[in-house]
């Protein structure tokens, strides 16, 4: 399955948070053994490198970047996307982002801690423990 991870769930694996982490690391350990294609949008990868760098080194920060993007396919957050979401006047536009860019990598499933946030979606939608449940 292509599996789309919103920025939430991501930030939880890399800044292990706890209880959160334990439902998201075999999720990664699925993509790492190719089980499941993991999603990201270039979005999500800059708010992550934003959110993980206090209490790291640049090395150990440079590390992390580059342990979750071999990891990763990042999709871009295209014109369309923005346009998609502008029209749409979510509740919460950055959500609105993730989910276009989601739809436009033609993705299986978003995965995320917020599901109310994307009560738009036509996308099925899932917290990383019910998806690890299925």
């Amino acid at each position: 399955m292509r599996l789309f991870l919103d920025t939430n769930v991501v930030v939880d694996s890399v800044k292990f948070r706890e209880p959160y982490v334990y439902a998201i690391v075999p999720i990664f350990q699925m993509g790492q053994a190719g089980i499941h294609q993991l999603i990201i949008s270039d979005l999500t990868f800059a708010n992550v490198a934003y959110l993980s760098k206090k209490g790291l080194s640049l090395f150990e920060w440079y590390d992390l970047l580059c342990e979750l993007r071999s990891n990763v396919q990042i999709v871009p957050i295209r014109e369309t996307s923005i346009d998609a979401a502008l029209k749409l006047r979510s509740k919460d536009f950055e959500d609105a982002l993730q989910y276009f860019s989601a739809k436009e990598a033609r993705v299986d499933c978003i995965i995320t801690r917020n599901k109310k946030d994307f009560n738009f979606s036509d996308i099925p939608v899932l917290e990383p423990i019910e998806f690890i449940a299925e």
